[in-house]
């Protein structure tokens, strides 16, 4: 029965229209194994009050990638710290060359490389700016990419990063919100880099789910929470935070600027946010720049520009890069009585690019902070090392 039943099948395929054969031969299911495993060290001075000398695995994933013809879908588990959490999730189809729709769990762009893997941050850590405006959280929904020598644009629609691990009952009431992301590189040949670009995003306040003095179900009052730690893997002290009661919806904006030649870069982003309030409570405003200069000490000897990313590409295996970098960030609203803190950073980092799936760097950062109400004045010296390999 089995043979007669596949000869039957056999028989039919010459029916079948021609498109159909060409596109069925052609098509087929690729699986790939996918993770990264960070390894981190830290001396800080002074080692105290949070702060002590030890190691790290700071990131570990696996997962797989699947392509069939013009799909794509990525899942991707990491373990950090104690605790298994979901990474990327998604599915994504490619609608021409240059451009795809994602629909699934991942960061929408926003800013240089808000919406890359942390594993590819020049400075080996996130920007203190970029963590505390939570650029880089990953949210449901989904998201546009096209690209081209000219350009890049990218605007996403999503729910709130807490859907993933609260259901909508839990939360009372779902945040929502969008992000767009848009750059124009006039000049983008090896040696010889210009890009310029703006984001911005709105998304609606949190909520959690409450039962009222009558027994019915409502949802809480809108709140916002935004923080960073100082920029360790290996020690976890937090530095700013700024916890904002009766949101309506925060605002976030932000210009972007890439310029290189030959062997050195300057990358450089500015944010600026504004959380309107109800009650006639005062906004909350938070704003923040970095800035970093970057330069090739042997091995490549001129930069490359990244069309897909719309950003500056990574250099090539054997190469020496030194980057020098700045960041401040001012989350303090006395007019809303938040004492988020401010914050400079002043960092030095090597990467040294082994191959193409292994980096291995060394960072040294002054960090110092006031007026916070979680941290004390104080100002630590951080030494970090990390190999890191991703596939």
């Amino acid at each position: 029965m089995n043979k007669m039943f596949i000869a039957a099948a056999v028989a039919s395929l010459p029916l079948l229209p021609a498109t159909f054969n060409k596109s069925y031969a052609q098509d087929k299911l690729t699986v790939t194994p996918i993770g990264r495993i960070h390894v981190d060290g830290a001396l800080n001075f002074p080692s105290k009050d949070g702060f002590h000398d030890g190691a790290s695995l700071p990131e570990i994933r696996a997962g797989v990638k699947a392509m069939y013809a013009k799909w794509m879908a990525r899942i991707e588990a990491g373990y950090s710290y104690g605790k298994i959490g979901m990474k990327d999730v998604y599915i994504q189809r490619g609608l021409g060359e240059n451009d795809y729709l994602r629909l699934g769990y991942f960061i929408p762009q926003f800013g240089i490389r808000g919406g890359g893997s942390a594993s590819y941050k020049p400075a080996m850590i996130a920007q203190v700016s970029e963590s505390f405006f939570r650029t880089m959280t990953r949210k449901i929904g989904v998201g546009y990419t096209r690209y081209s020598p000219d350009y890049f644009i990218s605007a996403s629609a999503f729910v709130g990063g807490r859907s993933l691990t609260f259901s909508s009952t839990e939360q009372g009431k779902v945040s929502a919100g969008g992000a767009i992301r848009g750059a124009w590189h006039p000049i983008a040949r090896p040696g010889a880099i210009a890009h310029i670009g703006f984001s911005a995003s709105y998304e609606t306040a949190s909520h959690t789910r409450l039962i009222n003095d009558s027994g019915d179900e409502e949802a809480s009052a809108g709140f916002r929470t935004y923080s960073a730690s100082f920029p360790t893997t290996v020690s976890k002290v937090q530095m700013l935070e700024a916890h904002v009661t009766d949101a309506v919806g925060d605002w976030k904006l932000s210009p972007e600027i890439t310029l290189s030649k030959d062997r050195f870069a300057l990358e450089s982003q500015f944010y600026y946010m504004k959380l309107p309030r109800h009650n006639n409570v005062p906004a909350y405003h938070a704003v923040g720049t970095y800035g970093m200069v970057r330069c090739l000490l042997f091995g490549d000897k001129e930069y490359r520009y990244s069309n897909a990313e719309g950003a500056l590409a990574l250099p090539s295996p054997k190469t020496l890069e030194l980057i020098a970098g700045y960041d401040y960030t001012n989350a303090d609203t006395h007019a809303a009585g938040i004492d988020g803190g401010i914050s400079n950073d002043w960092n030095l980092t090597l990467n040294y690019y082994i191959n193409k799936y292994m980096i291995a760097r060394l960072r040294y950062s002054y960090t110092d902070v006031r007026n916070s109400s979680v941290s004390e004045r104080r100002g630590v010296n951080i030494i970090q090392a990390r190999l890191q390999f991703v596939f």
